[in-house]
């Protein structure tokens, strides 16, 4: 028997599952997400391994051969063979070497944040083949039912688990959030059912199916026992989950020349929240294109990002808090509006001075208008000069600050 605060938990899932519904696989086709260029060595060896445990022609397989292959996985989830599963694995395999060389670039990019934050909140690391079959570990997959991101939440579903969603910022694009609620989404169902088949099962049709599902089967409470009473589309969704862990671990298609290449680290990266992303791609570098690592920031505004956090790759990352104090760091950011936009390199206003190229000393204008999220330090740090200097000169007494204030920068 459930406890009331079970059957709360119960009516808070159902709801949320009644509105969830994903995307169906389809075969790699012509969408291209941007590349990321390779970075050092460095931190190579704290990455996970990706690397295929074995490889094995599939004529060759049986189900104690498969079930004692994905144990090797070391993995909670009951990965169990039938004709099903096998279908779904020859159906895979059959995808074209385009297919999987766009999916193990994908993979080496995405999979380590998916382990680092399935691991922190406590859930099987194979849960990241969920994108897999979801977007094709594509941030930028929208359905034809709307369902968007890696993990393809739908808008009701989205909302209902606290993501923003729309104009200037969509979480469900985002790598780290939309993770992070594919996250809470599988610890509530697995509260629930206590089965990870199922729990998986409810992330495509929703707990409320599932539940109706186990009522007309009789109450049995293994997904291969209630699969007949699933929508049509669950019934082929956990098999095909288990099929495609299956192969990228253990046949000729996982075995990609990438895993033996560097894998791209991307670090998470606090950083000011006046500075727009365009303009800190600009100054990092094309080769880091920090666009298509945070598209949830639909105008590029950084100061929506959640806890000012951005993804960055490693080296990129290491550079900007290396020079974040530097005269030219802020003096390429001069001309960053706060409100989301910037000007172009190409048409800075004439009344703007930038640093020297050979010295430290800077020109400033006498006057600062206070824009949305800056505070006394950040200001200081644009104009070079210390927060009790700033003080000073405009006969502060507290730190509070008012949007649109006008600050003297320098004394005259």
């Amino acid at each position: 028997m459930f406890n009331k605060y079970q059957i709360s938990l119960l009516i808070v899932i159902i709801a949320i599952g009644n509105a969830f519904s994903q995307a169906p696989l389809n075969p790699y086709g012509t969408n291209n997400i941007s590349r990321i260029d390779s970075l050092t060595q460095i931190l190579l060896s704290t990455i996970p391994s990706h690397s295929p445990v074995s490889f094995q022609d599939l004529k060759y397989q049986n189900s104690k051969e498969f079930e004692e292959k994905m144990k090797q996985l070391g993995s909670t989830i009951p990965f169990e063979y039938n004709r099903l599963v096998e279908q779904h694995i020859r159906y895979f395999m059959g995808y074209g070497d385009a297919y999987f060389n766009q999916i193990h670039e994908r993979m080496k990019l995405y999979f380590p944040i998916f382990e680092s934050i399935l691991d922190k909140n406590g859930l099987p690391t194979e849960l990241k083949y969920i994108s897999v079959i979801e977007s094709n570990l594509n941030p930028s997959a929208i359905s034809w039912c709307g369902a968007t991101g890696l993990w393809q939440f739908m808008p009701y579903t989205g909302k209902l688990m606290g993501m923003r969603i729309g104009f200037p910022c969509d979480d469900r694009k985002s790598i780290l959030s939309s993770t992070q609620k594919a996250c809470e989404y599988f610890t509530n169902s697995q509260s629930i059912f206590n089965n990870w088949l199922m729990s998986i099962a409810s992330y495509n049709c929703g707990p409320g199916n599932v539940q109706k599902a186990i009522r007309r089967s009789g109450g049995k409470t293994d997904f291969w026992g209630i699969l007949p009473f699933l929508p049509k589309e669950t019934q082929n969704y956990v098999p095909k989950f288990i099929a495609v862990a299956y192969v990228l671990n253990f046949t000729e298609k996982g075995k990609n020349e990438l895993f033996n290449k560097q894998s791209t680290i991307l670090a998470p990266t606090k950083i000011d929240s006046t500075l727009h992303l365009g303009k800190i791609s600009e100054y990092l570098g094309s080769q880091h294109n920090l666009l298509a690592l945070n598209q949830e920031l639909l105008n590029n505004n950084t100061g929506l990002a959640n806890n000012n956090i951005i993804l960055m790759p490693y080296l990129a990352s290491m550079k900007f808090i290396d020079e974040f104090d530097s005269a030219s760091f802020y003096s390429h950011f001069t001309n960053t509006l706060t409100s989301g936009h910037y000007r172009s390199p190409y048409s800075y206003p004439k009344t703007t001075i930038h640093a020297s190229k050979y010295s430290h000393q800077r020109s400033y204008r006498s006057m600062h208008t206070v824009k949305k999220s800056q505070t006394l330090g950040t200001i200081a740090r644009m104009y070079g000069i210390s927060v009790a200097q700033l003080k000073a000169y405009n006969h502060l007494r507290s730190d509070r600050l008012q949007i649109g204030q006008r600050l003297i920068t320098k004394k005259k």
